[in-house]
């Protein structure tokens, strides 16, 4: 089974992200960027990382970066989830290494579908690295 690292803040979204997702998934839940980062850092690799972007001690975004500068980690595709529909947001994102950015609300089916994109993007990436 495929590992999920979900990082939310929000009790509530978390609780629902977590019961959506690990109906395909196994999933590890953590509250907030420097939790993640500390678990991460530890050896623990997930096959992909859904994570918010607004949250306490270390955000999204900075995590993104600390994540794609990092040899052992940057393979690690990652999914950023937003309540805000910022474009410069989105596109730095996007442009540090972001997979997928998804604006709150979304659909439930939206968000399994961009993880199973992202598991087989990376399974794609690690096939030709084989080559």
């Amino acid at each position: 089974m495929k590992k999920i690292l979900l990082i939310e803040d929000d009790p509530l979204l978390c609780w629902l992200l977590e019961k959506i997702l690990m109906k395909k998934y196994d999933v590890t839940v953590m509250n907030d960027g420097k939790e993640a980062w500390n678990w991460l850092s530890g050896n623990n690799l997930p096959d992909i990382i859904v994570s918010d972007l607004k949250m306490p001690s270390l955000g999204g975004l900075e995590l993104l970066g600390n994540i794609t500068s990092d040899e052992n980690l940057k393979h690690i595709p990652f999914i950023i989830h937003s309540g805000y529909e910022e474009a410069g947001k989105r596109k730095q994102c996007l442009d540090l290494g972001a997979f997928s950015y998804l604006v709150k609300p979304f659909e439930p089916e939206f968000l399994v579908s961009e993880v199973e994109r992202a598991i087989e993007s990376r399974n794609e990436n690690i096939l030709a690295d084989k080559k």
